[in-house]
């Protein structure tokens, strides 16, 4: 089979990039296009290239204080970048999306019989819900050991991912689709565990929330929604029966029970 490609952009969490890469690394993907984008004041730029020099890697492009923070021009850029190779299969993830596949990867790459596989996210989070901070020398599964659907009822946004395709598919805003003509077979198949409650996250959270709150970009209400529930709590609660936490410390995709019942009842478009 082709090589496998991942795209990717990154501004201002090199700690998850070293982390990102040596997940993606360790399940087959052969090529990493990293783009850093953001605010040029607030990108960590030289910390970046020496996570990408410490894994033999270069930016791919230089997006910084172009369009930041705008998700359309997110889900162009990943489009530009994944056409380019057309024929290839590639991996279109956020530097907080680590999936995880039912087989190795070009195993069930060239097992499926089609162009795009559909997923779903999954939160993970810290030991007793605490909102805990990453370092480099951490094992992130360990880290963030629960897993659970916080996301959906904390921030409220779309569960739903489209990021593993061949390059001649376009993807809609937020990668949680593809756009496509005619009526598509949407099984969700993969797990996308979201490493997005660190402590670094929820200062960002807050730092958008106030440059957007006379904006109309479509990520705003999902920052207050997290501000919101983190004025009345400053841990999460992985009791509460909605998320279905489970404790699973490690990156094995049979690992987190509920998964088979909870996507068969899924269908995309509801989440």
């Amino acid at each position: 089979m082709s090589e496998v490609n991942l795209v990717t952009t990154v501004g201002l969490d090199p700690i998850l990039l070293h982390h990102f890469i040596k997940h993606y690394k360790s399940i087959g993907v052969d090529n990493f296009y990293v783009v850093v984008w953001g605010d040029s004041d607030r990108v960590k730029y030289d910390e970046i290239v020496e996570v990408l020099n410490n894994h033999g890697l270069e930016v791919y492009e230089d997006l910084r204080d172009t369009q930041s923070g705008v998700n359309y021009f997110l889900t162009d850029t990943y489009n530009r970048i994944t056409s380019t190779r057309p024929n290839d299969w590639w991996i279109v993830a956020d530097l907080d999306e680590f999936v995880i596949f039912p087989k190795p990867l070009k195993q069930f790459i060239d097992e499926i019989d089609t162009d795009f596989v559909h997923g779903l996210m999954l939160d993970r989070i810290g030991e007793n819900g605490e909102i805990s901070e990453l370092k480099y020398d951490d094992n992130i599964w360990e880290i963030y050991p629960n897993v659970g659907f916080m996301s959906l009822f904390i921030r409220k946004n779309c569960l739903t991912w489209c990021g593993l395709i061949k390059g001649k598919i376009n993807l809609t805003v937020g990668q949680h689709d593809l756009i496509h003509d005619e009526p598509v077979n949407k099984k969700i198949v993969a797990q996308v565990h979201n490493f997005t409650w660190k402590k670094s996250d929820i200062k960002k959270t807050r730092y958008y929330r106030d440059l957007w709150k006379n904006d109309s970009n479509n990520w705003i209400g999902e920052y207050i929604n997290v501000d919101n529930y983190f004025d009345k709590i400053s841990n999460i609660d992985i009791n509460d029966f909605r998320f279905r936490a489970e404790r699973c410390p490690n990156d094995i995709f049979e690992s987190y029970k509920p998964w088979k019942e909870i996507v068969s009842t899924i269908k995309i478009g509801e989440t």
